[in-house]
């Protein structure tokens, strides 16, 4: 009998570690979780993180027990919040130069359908834990900016200066209070690229992936240099097919 039981846990024990080390699996990883999002690379100081949706699958297929190979089809919900100041010169059509101070307050929601490709390295020291680095597609799908604030505006034909700021205490020509809302102000198409970590346990896995932005993705008249960053938190489950 204890000969039976020795054979039993022996045949378990192999079971197990098969199952850990089978190659050519394909699996399917639905997940969803949050994005804290921002700007990187921004020429204006005016934007700030906001926080969003995210939410998708992804097909992994494992090669052998170090390295797979993962496709995924993520919602995303980018952008950043805007808050702050930007002074400019503005000529006039009678050639009267103005300085300008426009404070603002709103966001910019982006939504994206990315697809990521990605390499994933199983890391022996620590079951369960794995590294990611790859390249990542992102295809827009809403892009819409609302603002509000106020324009401060300065002749400088009544009050030369080289240097405009609301704190120099002489009173503004103009003062006009503003709210707009545009759209189709980021490009279509954006390049980035993630890299991450993810714990799994029982096929429930928590990923943690940060996305580094390659495309300029301001296409309005005057565009800014700014690119899509975000760090990404998800919850989900790995069906084995």
């Amino acid at each position: 009998m204890k000969k039976l039981f020795i054979l039993m846990a022996i045949a378990c024990w192999t079971a197990d570690l098969m199952a850990q080390n089978q190659t050519g699996r394909l699996s399917i990883k639905p997940m969803a979780g949050v994005n804290f999002s921002g700007f990187g690379n921004a020429t204006a100081d005016i934007y700030s993180m906001k926080v969003g949706f995210t939410g998708g699958a992804e097909f992994e297929y494992d090669f052998n027990p170090i390295l797979g190979l993962s496709l995924g089809l993520i919602y995303s919900q980018e952008g950043a919040k805007v808050d702050g100041r930007l002074d400019g010169v503005v000529i006039d059509e009678n050639g009267d130069t103005w300085m300008t101070s426009t404070s603002m307050d709103g966001k910019l929601n982006c939504s994206y359908l990315n697809l990521p490709l990605l390499a994933n390295f199983n890391i022996p020291a620590i079951k369960g834990l794995t590294y990611k680095v790859g390249f990542q597609v992102g295809i827009l799908a809403s892009d819409k900016m609302s603002t509000k604030g106020m324009i401060v505006m300065l002749n400088t034909n009544s009050f030369p200066s080289s240097s405009f700021t609301i704190s120099d205490g002489r009173a503004p020509n103009q003062i006009m209070n503003y709210s707009t809302e545009l759209s189709d102000v980021c490009k279509s198409i954006d390049f980035g690229l993630p890299i991450g970590l993810s714990y799994e346990y029982k096929s429930i896995f928590l990923d943690a992936r940060y996305y580094f932005g390659l495309t300029q993705i301001d296409k309005t008249d005057n565009p800014d240099t700014a690119r899509n960053q975000y760090l990404s938190i998800t919850l989900g489950y790995k069906f084995h097919l």
